[in-house]
């Protein structure tokens, strides 16, 4: 608890607690002050203590809420980002396949030059047939959208310990004082 001391010249009165006793002060106006022991200080005028702690403040359902919430996030993207990253790593791009020509050229070998031509137009008129993609290239655009997932775990995880963090230190409704008795 703290006490107020006054001056005998300005009437000001400095904040004392009780571990100054019997020691002296300087006022701001220049004068000394003594403080007096113990039990005189107990009858000064007591001032309400600056350092005591404040009110706890309670948990009420909103902010329990948006804490489970954050937390639910988090596990969820932390889940999410953990299953990509192991598909991510474990994942292998298979080689690319062997492809023997030589049977075809074998068979381009025995064409006349008018079947040679008309092979070219009808190539040409109706192409190669529908695009094939390698199984390279397959498997690197899964590995983007795995990696887009992994990425996007990891800002979930971000956001719900964000959002966590708010809820504790939003403030909440304060607890009743203890009443003195």
């Amino acid at each position: 608890m703290k006490y107020l001391l006054p001056c005998q010249q300005c009437s000001e009165k400095t904040t004392i607690d009780m571990s100054q006793a019997g020691r002296q002060l300087t006022c701001r106006c220049g004068a000394t002050l003594e403080v007096p022991s113990l039990r005189a200080i107990r009858t000064l005028e007591t001032v309400a203590d600056s350092d005591a702690k404040p009110p706890r403040r309670s948990w009420n359902l909103t902010r329990g809420l948006l804490f489970a919430a954050g937390l639910v996030l988090a596990l969820a993207g932390l889940a999410t980002a953990g299953l990509a990253g192991v598909n991510w790593v474990t994942a292998t791009v298979p080689p690319a396949p062997v492809v023997n020509v030589g049977p075809a050229l074998a068979e381009l070998d025995t064409l006349s030059a008018v079947d040679t031509w008309d092979a070219w137009v009808d190539l040409r008129t109706n192409g190669l047939g529908p695009y094939m993609p390698t199984a390279k290239f397959m498997v690197e655009t899964a590995l983007e959208r795995v990696f887009g997932i992994f990425v996007g775990g990891l800002v979930a995880v971000a956001v719900g310990l964000v959002i966590a963090a708010v809820a504790i230190v939003l403030p909440g409704q304060q607890a009743p004082r203890p009443r003195a008795q």
